[in-house]
């Protein structure tokens, strides 16, 4: 049972996929609390749900992804609980596990423009983040973050930069880990693993 347990906590704040069932809709939000019947997801997308509604349910974590279907029993501001209808289905992870991050920020050169960012989530090659400006797609930049382990310096490729919305001067950017030193690869790997980051 601990080893069950143990597993469904690895899950913690790690990025969630639903499928809505009747429409086919995905969604995503951050995993808050999971047991073998219950799903509490940090949800902050504009759609209201009916309750009963049905989803598909995706969580890939670092060594497996748990699959079910589950209900909608609640929906406040910014948590959905989901009730697990069918037993958990563990299998090797279909993605990288995205590991959402709170209160780190770090400072991007793009050839001696300095750039300050917020990181919203990493994974073992790569993490999200939020800027103000737009840094082109394909873009090489070195990134530092301050982390509770340390100072990670790394090259990274920009593989994606796109406006949160059509009105906003903020864009989300998705960076790739190219290079790093053998101190920061091992900072960078204890940051993606850790549960609360």
């Amino acid at each position: 049972m601990a080893e069950v347990g143990d597993r469904q906590e690895s899950y913690l704040n790690v990025r969630v996929r639903l499928q809505r069932l009747p429409d086919a809709k995905f969604y995503s939000g951050w995993v808050r609390m999971m047991s073998d019947s219950e799903i509490v997801i940090d949800y902050h997308g504009h759609d209201r749900f009916e309750p009963d509604t049905q989803f598909f349910v995706s969580v890939n974590g670092v060594e497996t992804a748990a699959l079910f279907p589950a209900e909608l029993i609640s929906q406040s501001t910014g948590f959905l609980t989901l009730r697990i209808t069918k037993e958990i289905k563990y299998t090797a992870p279909r993605e990288e596990a995205r590991r959402q991050i709170v209160g780190l920020s770090g400072v991007i050169d793009l050839e001696g423009t300095e750039i300050e960012f917020s990181v919203t989530d990493i994974s073992a090659r790569g993490l999200g983040g939020v800027l103000e400006g737009n840094i082109p797609r394909g873009s090489i930049v070195n990134l530092a973050l301050e982390t509770q382990f340390g100072t990670i310096k790394a090259s990274s490729e920009v593989r994606y930069c796109r406006r949160e919305t059509t009105e906003s001067v903020r864009h989300r950017i998705g960076l790739k880990i190219l290079n790093m030193g053998r101190i920061e690869t091992a900072r960078w790997l204890r940051l993606s693993e850790d549960k609360v980051a």
